[in-house]
């Protein structure tokens, strides 16, 4: 019975709290009113406790059903996005059956030009490519025909590591690198990374000698990518597919340049001539607005030009309408891949802070009398900020991006951030710490693969002195890393006093110092300092691993040179340009002079 009354008592109390009427004031003025003693405030207490965790409990509750069915919709949202995907299949086997049939003759012959429908391995790989995500947004992916495909791992130009796993495709006329998605559920499997336009590059054999086997180079001006196959007849298909490629392709653009030239090219009809600017549409969409140099009303006089002159050749300006290879989709679709990184992030920061200094202006013309809402715009110019520094970060920091071209980029943003001074507004040091975690993402990432490319330069490292070719330029790239007096290390024949492997780690501790300090901040430096003296830690790791190993107990002196040269004349440089930086010298960098004595005493034992 008791039980009931408080039951009854709760559901009440939950009923009075949900009303839309209730005043808490009220309800305390009323029940200590009512209530005479302790006793019974304790026990409204108690009620009001208990409603409390019921209410908790049936929240809980709620979540779970709830989290419960988020799972079960995404699930079939899942299916339901395979199912859109098998039926997109099915109607571009549709549409391609209904195309083929359009193009049969049944009274004339058939035209021989025509393009012949493709095999099923090209079907197959023409599936595939529709799987990956992005590509949409540069490429029609609707009637794309894939002529190979494959898996490719990149490798690093300098270290020869592999980079990252890629899945590329061969097209007619380009070449487009995709990543692999992990955990992805559904038909999209990859995510679109770079693009090469064929007529734009050259292909290179790469011999197994040069430290990488079964590799091939695709040499992009200013750039140099490597990919390796998983064997020998891999490569040899994807060399042969490409020039095979290339070659069709141009084959093809001098056929319709031959085709629009020919004199017996029959007047062009004034119905077509109201219709060619649909000629424009599939690249004037793909391109933006502000690069759009083409109007529907300034063509039109070209075209009745060309109605009347019988001859398109007679009109370039017409002709170069017409072939979208000519001037316009080149240019754009550079700007989209990563071939052109800093001009994208030249153009995007300049046009994004233009704006909001801009911006400023207006607000303060707005706002002149209330400086109390300047707080508001600041607050508004940081979220702003932020949504440029994911874009920025999106475009720049991946693994196809070195620490070079991070720290131009990351200039050409700074440099474009400093101009909210005409406003009296600075956020240097906001995206500063936006684009923090990203930076030290690259400098570990660059430590990494020095460190493995020093490691691999020391297994085949013989410690003899070494000849080099050109002893001017090695002598020049010394003085830049700051060395003075390199010709010291010159001994009789032209070689040089040190290994390879003590030469190589001089200029890539040297570019990797040069790179950091372009990217250096406060919040950074600590983080700088212990790439750099990892870095100095691995090599050191090195030589006293060969000092104790007993196949080069013959070139233990030669060995301790070369530690003499990275601790007492490499690592001054280095410690002197960090402490430029802070004023003061890194305490890491200080513990490594100790390391020569110690290195020195193994050499007698």
């Amino acid at each position: 019975m008791a039980a009931e009354d408080d039951t009854y008592q709760t559901t009440s109390l939950s009923n009075m709290f949900s009303t839309s009427a209730f005043s808490p004031e009220k309800y305390v003025h009323d029940l200590s009113s009512v209530c005479d003693t302790d006793a019974e405030l304790q026990e409204h207490r108690n009620q009001i406790q208990a409603l409390s965790e019921d209410t908790a409990i049936a929240l809980k509750k709620n979540v779970y059903k709830n989290y419960i069915q988020f799972i079960e919709t995404s699930k079939e949202i899942s299916y339901l996005e395979a199912e859109m995907y098998q039926l997109s299949h099915l109607l571009a086997e549709q549409r391609a059956l209904l195309s083929a049939q359009q193009e049969l003759s049944l009274f004339g012959k058939q035209n021989m030009n025509s393009t012949n429908k493709p095999l099923k391995k090209e079907e197959k790989a023409s599936s595939s490519i529709e799987a990956v995500e992005g590509l949409s947004s540069i490429l029609d992916i609707t009637d794309l025909q894939c002529i190979y495909e494959g898996s490719l791992v990149e490798i690093d130009t300098h270290t020869f590591q592999p980079k990252q796993k890629f899945h590329a495709f061969l097209l007619h006329d380009c070449m487009v690198i995709a990543s692999s998605i992990p955990n992805r559920r559904g038909p999209v499997r990859y995510k679109f990374q770079s693009l090469f336009e064929l007529e734009n590059i050259a292909v290179v054999n790469v011999k197994n000698s040069e430290g990488v086997k079964d590799a091939f180079k695709i040499l992009l001006f200013p750039e140099t990518h490597i990919y390796q196959t998983e064997n020998s007849q891999l490569k040899t298909e994807w060399l042969s597919n490409i020039e095979d490629s290339k070659k069709n392709f141009k084959l093809k653009l001098e056929q319709e340049v031959h085709v629009t030239a020919a004199p017996e090219t029959p007047p062009v009809q004034k119905k077509k001539s109201v219709t060619s600017i649909d000629l424009l549409n599939p690249f004037m969409n793909d391109s933006d607005d502000s690069f759009n140099p083409f109007k529907e009303d300034s063509l039109n006089p070209f075209l009745e030009d060309a109605d009347s002159k019988s001859d398109v050749t007679r009109n370039p300006k017409l002709y170069n309408a017409k072939c979208p290879n000519n001037k316009l989709l080149t240019p754009i679709r550079q700007l989209k891949i990563e071939g052109a990184t800093a001009l994208y992030i030249t153009k995007l920061s300049n046009v994004f802070f233009t704006s909001l200094i801009e911006t400023g202006k207006e607000f303060q013309k707005a706002f002149a009398g209330s400086s109390g809402f300047c707080s508001a715009f600041v607050v508004w110019a940081n979220a702003e900020l932020q949504n440029f520094v994911v874009r920025f970060a999106r475009q720049v920091f991946h693994r196809n991006i070195g620490l070079t071209a991070v720290g131009v980029c990351v200039g050409i943003a700074s440099e474009n951030c400093e101009k909210l001074n005409e406003i009296g507004l600075d956020l240097k040091f906001s995206m500063q710490h936006m684009l923090l975690k990203d930076l030290m993402e690259a400098l570990f990432d660059c430590r990494d693969q020095l460190v493995a490319a020093a490691r691999q330069r020391v297994t085949e490292e013989h410690w003899q002195p070494i000849v080099h070719e050109n002893l001017t330029t090695l002598m020049g790239e010394m003085e830049s890393c700051g060395i003075k007096g390199f010709q010291s290390h010159i001994i009789d024949g032209g070689r040089i006093n040190l290994s390879s492997a003590t030469v190589a780690f001089t200029k890539s501790i040297a570019g990797f110092l040069e790179d950091g300090l372009r990217v250096n901040t406060p919040e950074l430096h600590g983080v700088l300092v212990d790439c750099v003296a990892d870095l100095f830690k691995n090599q050191v790791v090195q030589f006293e691993a060969t000092l104790k190993s007993s196949h080069f107990s013959q070139q233990r002196p030669f060995i301790l040179k070369n530690a003499s040269f990275v601790l007492e004349t490499v690592l001054p440089i280095v410690k002197k340009k960090l402490k430029r930086q802070t004023g003061h010298d890194p305490a890491r960098i200080a513990e490594l002079e100790q390391e020569l004595p110690r290195l020195k005493s193994l050499s007698y034992k």
